[in-house]
């Protein structure tokens, strides 16, 4: 009897030991930098902190280190303080990685929003320029593929899929260099140095004129579609206007649909033209004539072509298409036909940029 009192009394003892001691709970950190961890990988971290997420991971592969030898031991010896401080540390880390992470794609979002921008503005540009320029089909077919491209960089940014935008910006600006070039091509003439000395001079000669005679000249800019009025030297108004099908090149002959470059006088203003009023130009001036001849003889036009005629400043809206003429709206023509009389100067030159201001502005600004 007395052995049995002493084994239960010994079991009762043994017993409070067990629940005094029984296994200590995994700390609720470690779930939490679990589920930290994977919140980082979603976050794309090896993206946008590529060296302190390999740091982050290294620590968290230590700290599982160490819980799993603290599980290996016997329950009632089992110490989780430090590998609860370990996690701890490493959430705080990765907090903070997260916020980093936040940062860097609001400024890569900011930063690809305003190129996506940049490069719409410059498509749009291009577009607009090359819209009434048979020439330019090569140009249109670049940035018609160009603009996919667009499109999906504009999607990818939308939706913050920020590591592809990057991408799609690169296709984008592909395409947009392979539109510049074609278009440089085309514009080749634009970039003679000599051929911009001679149009800067015809424009300074006019308006030297309408200077001196206090009078009013206009210069018609083909590259940037402009029509400048000035009085007695100084500008007065600046218009917007529209050309023939090969409006930028230099006209050779009758039907080529190309407006003519060279200084050139009103002769006669139509108040009823089809065109709503026109100014008809002496088109074509003896200068007009010499280069005719000169390209016939080098059989740069047909045997039987024409030299042409009836170039006028008419109505009907900048956007319209012409023959070889330049059209302005109406309203403009209105003001025109009250400032502009017979004999008045009118020079067309096609550009008067320098080579460097081309290609700055026929890109937009682009770095």
């Amino acid at each position: 009897m007395k052995s049995r009192a002493l084994l239960l009394a010994a079991l009762a003892v043994l017993g409070a030991f067990l629940v005094a001691c029984k296994t200590p709970p995994v700390p609720a950190v470690v779930n939490q930098a679990i589920d930290q961890e994977k919140e980082l990988w979603r976050a794309e971290a090896a993206v946008y902190v590529p060296e302190e997420y390999r740091v982050y991971l290294s620590s968290l592969r230590l700290a599982r280190d160490k819980l799993i030898q603290q599980k290996a031991r016997f329950g009632w010896f089992r110490n989780y303080e430090e590998v609860e401080k370990d996690f701890r540390a490493i959430i705080e880390t990765g907090q903070a990685l997260l916020e980093k992470i936040e940062k860097e794609k609001a400024l890569r979002s900011s930063a690809g929003a305003a190129e996506v921008k940049a490069l719409r503005e410059q498509f749009e540009k291009i577009k607009n320029f090359t819209l009434t320029i048979r020439e330019a089909d090569d140009v249109r077919r670049s940035l018609t593929r160009g603009e996919v491209a667009l499109r999906e960089a504009e999607i990818c940014l939308e939706k913050q899929k920020l590591t592809e935008l990057s991408g799609k910006i690169r296709i984008v600006n592909i395409y947009l260099d392979q539109a510049h070039r074609f278009l440089f091509s085309l514009l080749a003439r634009y970039a003679d140095e000599d051929q911009i000395n001679l149009w800067r001079r015809w424009a300074e000669e006019t308006v030297a004129e309408s200077r001196e005679k206090r009078a009013t000249a206009l210069v018609i800019n083909k590259l940037e579609k402009t029509l400048t009025v000035y009085k007695a030297g100084k500008i007065a108004a600046t218009y917007n206007i529209g050309l023939g099908k090969y409006g930028l090149s230099d006209k050779l002959h009758a039907g080529d649909e190309a407006t003519p470059e060279g200084k050139y006088r009103v002769v006669r203003k139509n108040p009823q033209s089809r065109f709503y009023k026109a100014l008809l130009l002496d088109y074509p001036n003896e200068e007009d004539r010499q280069r005719f001849s000169l390209a016939k003889k080098q059989g740069l036009i047909p045997a039987n072509a024409g030299i042409g005629s009836l170039i006028e400043i008419h109505g009907g809206g900048e956007d319209s298409l012409t023959g070889g003429c330049i059209a302005v709206e109406d309203s403009v023509m209105d003001e025109l036909f009250l400032e502009v009389s017979v004999g008045t100067p009118v020079t067309i030159v096609g550009s008067l940029k320098s080579v460097a201001e081309l290609l700055t502005w026929l890109k937009g600004g682009r770095r």
